[in-house]
């Protein structure tokens, strides 16, 4: 019998992590473990953790790829119309129909509470669906869940396609909203628990680049209908929204269940039969996964029989989640509603040319960042990404605002490229991981909760911003135009420094080795490449069975 796991020096190879924790003990103490650890790893075994070097047909299957892009359009429909509301508001037919000239302003402009109703106030739905998503999950799976969503989404976006007026059309926003929070927080812990450890972080990240990809084809299309005469102009692109949730109900439909779901209501040979369909590796290492499952939420139930959503407040589990919960949240305040929402608004304001046009290009560099999303986030793990991105954003913001106080096309432009960049950073590293934090970082018998409040929080802080940058940049109110980067350039500076020390790496780590680390209170940045007791003990028990198994069948 093997006495002991072999350990090589490979913690840059599998474990590469960069992390920091709100304890500071590792500072203080030379002795503590964080300060003394060595950069070694336990080779792994040959199981759904051991993937490295024997390519990706190992790993997945046409159905694992199909569940990853369907699942990942979940919030396609609602990104559609989140993004449409911004060219749509600077359209003069729209306008002219549920508003008409603004005297304040002179001309076919929303008035700034408009403005606010139209934008803000529909969120306050997403805030509503993101509360309920986690009851709903837990009492019919994530599947017919998603599919709920789609379903209650129908009448909401063709009441806004014939609403006869204002109110009626942000009724129907404010429905679809509803959907949209719920799904939102749903789809990236379909995504977590369909996906191997190993390309969770690829399948939540290339998940964003499904939903700017729609935000991109919404822009294309009403950048294709604004010279269209008459109501056409916009009813055109809201005619196109109402088919989507009938495509995503016709393609969920035959995506698996979550094997995680089914592991705790008890079906057990159905969460092996989907195991099997979603994996590429043998069935020994599907068994393995299966078991490993299970134990997970064997000791997740023990835990969490009377679990409820404030347990997510408990003194070892608060900083924990503020800090996760807070991901998706911040990201709302560090400038990037100037270039998505409010963008073609922003431009006109600008007196840039083309303004219609240059909304296409900001959802294009969006797309771009989506696209490198999933390979940075692998490529240099979930730290050094955010750092990087973060520190970038905020210099962006500075020269943008102090741009803003000189006047003529070239700084007009100027602030519209850099508006372009900002799109593309923002994108492929903040929004990436405000998404995936909160699918794996969370201890599992919370794993619900903690993303129904990120999501409930983020959409909090974009109502408040939704509400407050019309009043900022508008000519009726503080006209500070894009000097509002500055404020946004202050907010990244706190940002950035919280999340040097709270900001968790948690590559190629499972939901075991993360609750570890959380417990020993190693600084964050003390976690890459640190040995966790619970993966040499994985690999203990694994390297017991199999000699137990090579002596039976000499025997």
């Amino acid at each position: 019998m093997s006495s002991a796991p072999h350990i090589e020096k490979k913690a840059a190879d599998f474990h590469g992590l960069d992390n920091m924790s709100t304890s500071s003990a590792a500072d203080d103490n030379p002795n503590h473990p964080a300060a003394t650890h060595k950069d070694l790893t336990p080779t792994l075994p040959h199981g759904q953790y051991n993937v490295r070097g024997r390519g990706l047909r190992r790993i997945v299957t046409p159905m694992l790829v199909y569940s990853m892009v369907i699942t990942g359009m979940s919030a396609a429909s609602f990104q559609w119309e989140n993004i449409l509301i911004s060219p749509l508001v600077a359209l003069p037919t729209f306008v002219e129909r549920y508003q008409g000239f603004d005297q304040a302003q002179g001309g076919l402009v929303f008035s700034t509470k408009n403005q606010n109703l139209l934008i803000s106030l529909p969120l306050v739905g997403t805030i509503l669906g993101a509360c309920i998503a986690a009851p709903l999950q837990n009492r019919i799976g994530r599947k017919w869940a998603l599919m709920l969503c789609y379903t209650f989404s129908l009448p909401a976006v063709f009441l806004e396609l014939f609403a006869p007026n204002l109110g009626a059309f942000i009724g129907g926003r404010l429905w679809n909203g509803i959907s949209y929070g719920a799904a939102l927080a749903i789809g990236p812990l379909m995504l977590a628990d369909l996906v191997p450890v190993q390309i969770r972080g690829f399948s939540v990240a290339s998940a964003n680049f499904l939903t700017i990809l729609a935000a991109l084809i919404a822009t294309i299309t009403i950048y294709g209908t604004e010279k269209i005469k008459g109501p056409k102009s916009y009813k055109i692109p809201l005619a196109i929204q109402c088919a989507i949730p009938v495509i995503l109900l016709c393609t969920t439909i035959w995506i698996p269940e979550s094997p995680v779901h089914l592991v705790n209501t008890g079906r057990m040979e159905d969460a092996r039969k989907v195991l099997r369909r979603l994996r590429g590796f043998s069935d020994q290492e599907v068994d393995e996964e299966l078991s490993l499952i299970k134990k997970t939420q064997d000791e997740r139930r023990a835990l969490s029989a009377n679990v409820r959503f404030t347990d997510i407040f408990a003194k070892s589990q608060r900083a924990r989640t503020i800090f996760i919960g807070s991901l998706f949240s911040l990201n709302q305040i560090s400038g990037i509603i100037l270039s998505t929402t409010y963008a073609t608004l922003f431009l006109t304001d600008l007196g840039v040319a083309a303004p219609f046009t240059l909304t296409v290009i900001a959802a294009a560099t969006q797309l771009l960042g989506t696209l490198t999303a999933p390979f940075a986030v692998e490529k240099f793990g979930r730290r050094p990404l955010a750092m990087y991105g973060m520190c970038s954003l905020f210099v962006i913001d500075m020269i943008a605002g102090g741009l803003a106080f000189g006047h003529g096309p070239k700084n007009a432009k100027a602030i519209a490229a850099l508006s372009f960049i900002f799109n593309w950073v923002w994108t492929s590293s903040f929004y990436a991981l405000s998404l995936l934090l909160p699918s794996e970082a969370p201890t599992p018998r919370l794993r619900n909760p903690t993303m129904s409040y990120a999501i409930a929080w983020g959409q909090t802080t974009a109502v408040i911003t939704t509400f407050a940058v019309p009043r900022l940049t508008n000519k009726d109110s503080a006209n500070l135009g894009a000097k509002t980067y500055l404020i946004f350039g202050g907010c990244m500076v706190f940002i950035t420094i919280w999340c040097y020390f709270a900001l968790p790496e948690t590559k190629n780590r499972t939901s075991a080795e993360i609750d570890e680390l959380y417990a020993s209170g190693i600084p964050k940045r003390h976690w890459a490449g640190y040995v966790c007791q619970t993966s040499i003990k994985t690999h203990s028990t694994v390297e017991e069975e199999k000699e137990k198994a090579s002596h039976a069948a000499l025997s």
